[in-house]
C-alpha cells in the first residue's frame, strides 16, 4: 500500500538544464548471491561493477561509487588497475569511491552527500545499482530526458505474470496487471530535491525499498519510461548467466607439388606421386584450418607462431602444430564449434579420403565428426593448381566461449 505523503519539500524549476551526476551503489554484502561481493564477479572479459559504470561515463559530469564499509581501499585498488582509469579520470567533476551504510537507503544518502561537492541546483542525480550490468546506454538518455523535464523519472517494465495481494496463507486481492509494474534503475531526480529528501526520510526514520518512493513521499509525481528487459539485476548466482560469445576465422594455404614428398591432407597421407613442397612437412589443410582457428581467436597467423626458417620448425609434423594452435585458442576459453574446409586439387581424386580426413580432423580439435565438413574441387584446368602444379585448401571454422 502505498504511503501517505508528506509532500513536504518544493518541487523543482523545469526543465532541469544542469550537469548529470551518476552514483552508482555497490555497498551491499551480497548475501543472497552466497557470499562472493558479486559486483566484482567476471561477466563478458570485464566485471560486474565495470559494465554497470561504463554506460554512464560517456554522459556524466561525475561519479559516485558506494563501497561496503572498510573496503574503500579495495575498491580504490580495484579501479586503478581497471580498464576504465583513464575515462574515470577524465570525469571533470572527480570520481570518487564512498562507503555505505547499513542498508541501501542509507548507503544512496552517503552518496548523494558526497556529490554536493560537484553538483549545482538545476543538476541531476542518477542513482543506479552496480548489480544492473547491462543497463544500456540507450535506457539511461530516455530517463534523463524525461527527468530533465520532470524533475524525476525511472525505467519500468510490464508484469508478465499475474500479480495477488496476500496474507500469510491466502489471497485476498486481485489487481489488475496492467496497472502495475516493476521498477530498473537507473533512478534519475534532480540533485538537490532528492538529497533533501533522503536527509529528510532518514531523521523521520522513513523506510523506502527505491529512490523514487522517496520523491514520491517528500517531493511529488515521479514520471518513467519504458525500461528493457536486458536490465535485469543481478540478485543470486544464477542470475549471472554467462554471455556466450561466437568468433569465425577464415583460413587459407597453397603449396606446390613436386616428386619426393607425401602428400598430406589433415595429416592422411594420400596415394599420390607427388606432394607438398614446404618448410615443415607442408599439410596444406592444416595450414589452413590452423590460420582459421588464430584469426579467429585474434591471435596472429601460422606464420606468427611457427615461423618458417625456424630450426624448431624444420619438416615439423603439421598435426602437431594444430594441436599446438587449439591449445593457444583453449587458454583464452575458446572452443570450435564446427569447421568446413575444401581442398582443391586436379589430381588424385580425395573422395575416398574424406571420411579419413573428417575423422582426423575431428580427433584433433575434438569436435564431433558430424561437425566436420570436408569437400573435394578441382579448378577444370586453370592456373597453376589447374594444372596440378598445386594444391590449395580453405577452411572456416565457428568458435565460442
Amino acid at each position: 500500500m502505498k504511503p501517505s505523503s508528506s509532500r513536504s519539500i518544493s518541487a523543482p524549476h523545469l526543465p532541469l538544464a544542469g550537469k548529470a551526476h551518476a552514483l552508482i551503489t555497490a555497498a551491499g554484502a551480497s548475501t543472497r548471491f552466497g557470499g562472493s561481493k558479486k559486483e566484482l564477479e567476471p561477466l563478458e572479459n570485464s566485471t560486474v561493477l565495470e559494465k554497470a559504470v561504463e554506460p554512464f561515463l560517456a554522459l556524466c559530469d561525475s561519479l559516485v561509487i558506494t563501497c561496503p564499509r572498510g573496503a574503500r581501499d579495495e575498491f580504490s585498488r580495484f579501479f586503478e588497475r581497471s580498464r576504465l582509469a583513464p575515462l574515470l579520470g577524465a570525469l571533470q567533476g572527480g570520481f570518487s569511491i564512498v562507503e555505505g551504510g547499513s542498508v541501501r537507503q542509507e548507503s544512496v544518502l552517503f552518496g548523494l552527500r558526497a556529490m554536493r561537492e560537484c553538483s549545482n541546483a538545476g543538476d541531476l542525480a542518477l542513482i543506479h545499482d552496480a548489480a544492473r550490468p547491462w543497463a544500456s546506454a540507450e535506457l539511461i538518455r530516455r530517463t534523463l530526458d524525461s527527468a530533465r523535464e520532470m524533475g524525476a523519472s525511472l525505467p519500468l517494465l510490464p508484469l508478465t505474470e499475474t500479480p495477488k495481494m496476500v496474507d500469510a496463507t491466502r489471497v485476498l486481492e486481485h489487481p489488475p496487471r496492467h496497472l502495475i509494474m516493476t521498477a530498473q534503475t537507473p533512478q534519475i531526480f534532480s540533485f538537490p530535491e532528492i538529497l533533501e529528501a533522503h536527509e529528510l526520510a532518514a531523521r523521520e526514520h522513513f523506510a523506502a525499498t527505491d529512490d523514487a518512493m522517496i520523491w514520491d513521499h517528500y517531493v511529488g509525481p515521479v514520471a518513467w519510461v519504458d525500461g528493457e528487459r536486458k536490465n535485469r539485476k543481478i540478485t543470486f548466482k544464477d542470475d549471472l548467466v554467462k554471455q556466450t560469445e561466437f568468433r569465425t576465422g577464415q583460413g587459407y594455404d597453397i603449396h606446390p607439388l613436386v616428386e619426393g614428398r607425401r602428400l598430406l591432407l589433415a595429416g592422411v597421407e594420400v596415394e599420390s606421386p607427388r606432394g607438398e613442397a614446404g618448410y615443415s612437412d607442408g599439410d596444406v589443410l592444416w595450414h589452413a584450418i590452423i590460420d582459421a582457428i588464430l584469426g579467429a581467436s585474434a591471435q596472429g597467423d601460422i606464420g606468427t607462431h611457427f615461423p618458417p626458417g625456424a630450426p624448431e620448425w624444420k619438416d615439423a609434423d603439421s598435426t602437431d602444430l594444430a594441436l599446438k594452435a587449439a591449445a593457444i585458442v583453449a587458454m583464452l576459453g575458446w572452443k570450435c564449434v564446427n569447421l568446413d574446409c575444401t581442398v582443391i586439387c586436379e589430381r588424385p581424386k580425395l573422395a575416398p579420403y574424406r571420411d579419413r580426413i573428417r575423422a582426423a580432423i575431428a580427433n584433433i580439435l575434438a569436435l564431433p565428426i558430424d561437425a566436420v565438413s570436408f569437400k573435394a574441387k578441382t579448378k577444370e584446368g586453370c592456373d597453376a593448381t589447374g594444372r596440378s602444379e598445386a594444391i590449395e585448401a580453405f577452411a572456416s571454422v565457428l568458435l565460442t566461449r
